[in-house]
């Protein structure tokens, strides 16, 4: 089960990165668009664990770029801080969009 459980977390960090990484290149209104799509590939921290006895840990001050480095016999993972950046900027400029587009027109 912890062997699964590791497979998944290596698995799943790179979605919020690759969805990230979308909305910024579509969104043409964004400033500095190259550096956010950069960010969207920053981790923060590191959990790894090794396959064959199942023994895990987790790095704090790990800051990956492009994620965690691969060794043979151990699941990495780490926390997409950059992309889950990028993502609430982008839920914040939809919402402040939706606001005031539905704003009344006599205020």
């Amino acid at each position: 089960m912890t062997q699964t459980l590791g497979l998944m977390a290596a698995l799943a960090w790179p979605l919020p990165m690759i969805v990230a990484l979308f909305l910024v290149a579509r969104d043409r209104t964004l400033k500095f668009r190259i550096v956010w799509a950069l960010m969207c590939f920053v981790g923060i921290g590191a959990f790894w664990m090794e396959r064959s006895t199942g023994a895990w840990g987790f790095i704090p001050l790990a800051i990956n770029v492009l994620g965690p480095n691969s060794q043979p016999g151990f699941y990495k993972a780490v926390i997409p801080a950059g992309a889950i950046g990028v993502l609430a900027l982008q839920v914040l400029r939809a919402r402040k969009r939706r606001a005031l587009r539905t704003e009344p027109a006599g205020s």
